[in-house]
């Protein structure tokens, strides 16, 4: 009895997945067992695709990931603007695929994967006595000890649980634990064992990991990696518009910006990931809004004044000859007298 029940599931189940395929124009994936690869052409989310109906308002997006080439996606973007989405699609289709279903996209070729490891969310553990930085930890130490050069990895927000430094600090480190080759490791630190010294020193494992990886990030350093590993490494983010940029009222207050969601994959980072945005879907107070934007937009500003400082300082430095310094001077007398009444220790 219970192995009629047993195969009568089975057979539940196939049908149940074929009619599914029939329905959503899913395509026949080809997996290939001898490959580190993930080829998805016009993916969809086979959820969300299904939620939506019949009206193919979901957007179909491209991923391309390869074990010996380009194994590593940073995703940036405005919240809210599909990055999650785009990256549970992924895993779905991987499972679907390897489990022998059909896969909502118009062409998919996989390798075999020996296991898919996420981590996504926020929640703590109080049975534990575990915070919820402490439990992103957690998962993501797990993560590390596990994942292999056949796994594929998914690692959505790592480091948002703590102060922006350690945060983007965490973030990076772990990235590029899971980018760098072992071999380029032992040669740029100059020691044959030195992958077992740090190993054991850290608790990592022995080897580094080259797994196929989906990051996604509101940290724009770690968009710096593909710069680092071109050849690992690719930047994305999710197409948006910019349908009001901040402008001041006639009462001098700035409004927060408007963006309308594209939900396409692009290459290349987004540079910032406009929260304030969010912040009036979910209908906060304009008093608040204003205050928000303010606050943002002198922020951004000390910032971008610091980066100037700093370049100028840079570029000072980098002159060797007299009139080379009085041509500098003369071509930035304006700013350098702007950076002394702002920064009046400077000119001292």
């Amino acid at each position: 009895m219970k192995r009629a029940i047993s195969h009568l599931a089975t057979m539940d189940c196939l049908f149940s997945l074929a009619e599914v395929a029939k329905q959503g124009d899913y395509c026949r994936p080809e997996v290939c067992e001898g490959q580190r690869q993930i080829m998805i052409r016009d993916g969809r989310h086979p959820a969300i695709d299904l939620l939506m109906g019949d009206h193919n308002q979901y957007v179909p997006n491209l991923t391309e990931l390869q074990g010996d080439g380009r194994r590593t996606m940073i995703i940036t973007g405005p919240n809210m603007g599909g990055k999650s989405s785009y990256i549970r699609q992924v895993a779905l289709i991987c499972v679907m695929a390897q489990m022998g279903s059909y896969v909502p996209a118009c062409e998919a070729r996989l390798g075999m994967l020996d296991g898919v490891y996420t981590r996504m969310g926020a929640s703590d553990n109080i049975y534990k006595g575990r915070s919820t930085f402490m439990e992103e930890l957690t998962e993501a130490s797990e993560i590390i000890s596990r994942a292999t050069d056949r796994s594929l990895v998914i690692l959505d927000e790592l480091g948002r649980g703590t102060s922006t430094h350690d945060g983007i600090a965490i973030a990076y480190a772990t990235l590029e634990y899971f980018i760098r080759d072992p071999e380029r490791l032992a040669d740029d630190l100059g020691a044959g064992r030195v992958l077992q010294r740090l190993s054991a020193a850290m608790m990592l494992p022995a080897k580094l990991v080259k797994a196929l990886t989906l990051f996604v990030t509101h940290y724009p350093p770690l968009c710096e990696l593909e710069r680092v590993y071109p050849e690992h490494v690719s930047n994305f983010h999710m197409a948006f518009l910019l349908n009001e940029p901040d402008i001041n009222t006639d009462d001098g207050e700035v409004q927060p910006e408007f963006i309308t969601f594209l939900y396409q994959l692009t290459e290349g980072a987004a540079g910032r990931s406009y929260g304030l945005n969010v912040a009036r879907l979910v209908d906060i107070p304009v008093p608040i809004l204003h205050t928000a934007a303010r606050k943002a937009r002198e922020l951004e500003n000390t910032v971008n004044a610091r980066r100037r400082t700093k370049k100028l300082l840079s570029d000072l430095l980098s002159i060797s000859d007299r009139s080379s310094l009085m041509a500098w001077l003369q071509l930035h007398s304006s700013l350098v007298q702007t950076q002394e009444n702002t920064h009046p220790a400077i000119s001292e």
